[in-house]
């Protein structure tokens, strides 16, 4: 699931969130179709719905002169502070930026994979999604 489509303009890796990993009608990512993604992410992100980003036809937010703009400041305390467990958008894009795409999965690979059962572990509850270990 580690894949170059799940991670988000914004750098938030989409196979880490609880709707992806959900068993009953599981979200295709933010790059994915609207299908099953909940209404803040298909109607109310000003990331998927920057129009700055999709006339440039930036893949990433980094590629914008406004970098880091208030919407990517928004995720990256968001999801440095409120869930059990972290992850920065602005350290996922350096990474991506620095090492390249393939060695950023592979840090994701091992950083999110649940050494139990192989699971992926959820960013939002700290839970894997396979045998349920927190």
């Amino acid at each position: 699931m580690f894949t170059a489509n799940m991670i988000a303009p914004c750098g938030l890796d989409c196979s880490i969130c609880k709707r992806v990993l959900a068993e009953t009608s599981p979200c295709a990512g933010c790059r994915g179709p609207n299908d099953n993604k909940p209404e803040f992410c298909s109607s109310g992100c000003g990331i998927i719905l920057c129009e700055k980003r999709r006339a440039n036809g930036y893949s990433f937010c980094d590629e914008c002169p406004d970098f880091p703009c208030a919407d990517v400041m928004e995720k990256e305390t968001r999801y440095g502070s409120k869930y059990p467990l972290c992850e920065s958008p602005l350290e996922n894009l350096r990474v991506i930026r620095e090492a390249g795409m393939a060695a950023f999965l592979e840090h994701e690979r091992r950083q999110w994979t649940c050494p139990a059962c192989g699971g992926i572990i959820c960013v939002h509850t700290g839970v894997c999604s396979g045998c349920g270990r927190q």
